[in-house]
């Protein structure tokens, strides 16, 4: 790695993003399920995908990079492939950004500076704990992500759907 780059080195070439249409790219499971692609006729035999915007857009902006970490291209939006090609897409998308749906909040509790949350998701109960609360929860319109210390994160999708007791246990701590 060339540790003399600095911002008056960088040519405008270097910072292009090469956008990955449809047109140009095709999605396909390797002989190990692993994802792979082809891109502008070049076949990569497995690529990561991670979202550039995982919170405000998760379904636009997906860096695909090769097994070394190397760019390859970005796709602008998701919706522009067809349902294959998305459901390949969205099952690799939710293998690395697992985030449990939350459906109630039974309680949350503070106990020396750490706030302790019971909570369902689907038929499971699960607890964690939050250390920095103002921090740790972060609103994106009808939207609740939830940060635990361990850094996993919990989903409140619609927080107007969920029952009005669990509305108004967690109320008090938005912002």
């Amino acid at each position: 790695m060339n540790s003399n780059i600095t911002a008056n080195t960088i040519s405008p070439e270097t910072l292009k993003a090469e956008y990955v249409t449809p047109e140009n790219c095709v999605f396909s499971k390797n002989k190990n399920s692993f994802l792979a692609a082809t891109v502008s006729g070049k076949d990569y035999a497995r690529v990561i995908l991670t979202r550039a915007l995982p919170l405000a857009m998760p379904d636009s902006y997906i860096c695909i990079s090769d097994i070394d970490k190397n760019e390859i291209g970005i796709i602008e939006h998701i919706s522009a492939f067809s349902e294959e090609q998305q459901l390949l897409i969205n099952d690799e998308l939710s293998q690395r950004y697992y985030c449990p749906v939350i459906t109630k909040i039974e309680s949350i509790k503070e106990k020396m500076g750490h706030f302790y949350f019971d909570v369902m998701i689907g038929d499971f109960k699960k607890s964690f704990a939050v250390k920095d609360i103002s921090k740790s929860i972060r609103q994106h319109g009808d939207a609740i992500d939830l940060i635990d210390v361990d850094g996993n994160r919990f989903r409140i999708v619609d927080f107007d759907a969920i029952p009005s007791k669990s509305r108004r246990k967690l109320e008090p701590y938005l912002y």
